[in-house]
């Protein structure tokens, strides 16, 4: 039997409910993100801060915080997120500036195509569809011109100094560097917060809360959530990486009881629970992407003394697999320079003895375990990396390192022209 404050509930939604599922769908909430009514009372043109001089007036920051929501970049705190992406957009520009930056209209109009190329539009599209949310084209103009002429000086200025190594890409590529990746199962009930429905959702908040189990919440997903997934008893059945999730959300998912529900967490038009039904780590690189690379030499007589002793001495001069070869080479001149092979495999066409030696060992530790054909195997693991045709080039991984390393630079650089800038307010 229903509770009859849910019984109660329907009788105000059950008019508007089926429009309601459609435009509160699960993925227009989320990307939207968490936002906050916007009130104004000085004149639009009228200053809203000083950047050393350069006045930024509230038109600016109201175009700036549309441009952030557009791209749903706008945060919990909108106004704040604006203001200071404008004081970032405004050192950096002033800078350029004071160095004889210039930026040409070709160049202006390829930062503009390239950026609305990642939404799978062209230049012209991506003004349109701004224009229908009331943002103008020299906001965008704006973000794009700051943001190209910051990237060619911080190119110019550090670039000499960044210099990236065959082993940064190595590490890069290796299986080691694949982040954990935080995963949960949820469910969801999503309640209308426009004033009709005030009483009613009041009187159901307060049992969402107290729930405890999956049944409960699923029946309460299947009487009153607004979202596409109240047939289902409000699950989502995939997993979703909780960075995905707006901040509320996935602070609360990392580290919440499974059957605990967290909520309500106010998005725009509607009171939005969670429910955690399962969290995994993950780093998503199946066994047959893991590349091994590393060296192998069989010495003769098996596990005698001398060889024992032989594999120590390798042992205590070798740092870098680059040095393997020669090392043991000169430990034992009598071997032929074929008999150190390297060798790079994926674990499934590894013999099994092999791979299970490998996974224990850490990149540069060696090991002499195993006995086959009366000969001492003794092996060197250089490196784990992820294999497949979806991994990128090393010219490819070099770029983005380097990429990284100039981003480092700029925002270091930024903090300094901030440190020193006089910021001021009306």
């Amino acid at each position: 039997m229903r509770p009859a404050s849910f019984e109660f509930a329907l009788t105000f939604l059950t008019r508007r409910m089926a429009g309601l599922a459609r435009s509160l769908t699960v993925a227009c909430l989320v990307m939207i993100g968490l936002g906050a009514p916007i009130a104004t009372a000085q004149s639009p043109f009228s200053a809203a801060l000083y950047v050393n001089d350069i006045a930024i007036s509230n038109y600016d920051v109201t175009q700036k915080m549309r441009f952030l929501e557009f791209i749903g970049a706008s945060g919990a705190n909108p106004r704040d997120r604006a203001i200071e992406r404008l004081i970032e957009d405004q050192l950096q520009l002033q800078e350029v500036q004071r160095l004889g930056g210039r930026m040409t209209p070709d160049q202006l109009d390829a930062g503009l195509a390239e950026f609305a190329a990642r939404a799978e539009l062209t230049a012209d599209e991506m003004l349109a569809r701004m224009a229908e949310a009331g943002i103008d084209r020299e906001t965008f103009v704006s973000f794009i011109r700051s943001g190209v002429m910051w990237r060619e000086l911080i190119q110019v200025r550090y670039g000499p100094q960044v210099d990236i190594s065959d082993s940064q890409i190595d590490q890069a590529l290796s299986v080691e560097s694949v982040q954990p990746v935080t995963e949960v199962l949820m469910s969801e009930i999503f309640l209308p917060s426009e004033e009709q429905f005030a009483e009613a959702v009041q009187r159901i908040i307060p049992q969402i809360q107290r729930i405890s189990s999956e049944t409960e919440f699923s029946n309460a997903a299947r009487q009153v959530s607004a979202a596409p997934t109240a047939a289902a008893g409000g699950r989502i059945d995939r997993w979703v990486d909780v960075a995905a999730l707006p901040p509320a959300v996935s602070s609360a998912m990392e580290t919440a009881g499974i059957g605990v529900v967290v909520g309500p967490i106010e998005v725009p038009g509607a009171y939005a629970f969670f429910q955690l039904r399962a969290r995994r780590n993950s780093r998503s690189v199946p066994a047959s992407a893991v590349a091994l690379t590393y060296y192998r030499v069989g010495l003769p007589g098996g596990r005698s003394e001398r060889n024992t002793a032989l594999v120590d001495q390798v042992r205590a001069r070798v740092d870098l697999c680059a040095d393997f070869p020669a090392t043991v080479l000169q430990a034992m001149p009598e071997l032929p320079d074929a008999a150190v092979v390297e060798i790079t495999g994926t674990q499934a066409q590894i013999d099994a003895a092999t791979r299970s030696e490998l996974e224990r060992m850490n990149a540069g530790q060696v090991t002499a375990n195993l006995v086959q054909n009366n000969e001492l195997v003794v092996l060197m693991l250089c490196r784990r990396t992820v294999a497949g045709e979806s991994v990128p080039s090393r010219d490819d991984v070099r770029f983005a390192l380097m990429n990284r390393a100039l981003e480092g630079h700029g925002m270091i650089l930024l903090q300094q022209l901030r440190a020193e800038a006089e910021i001021r307010y009306p």
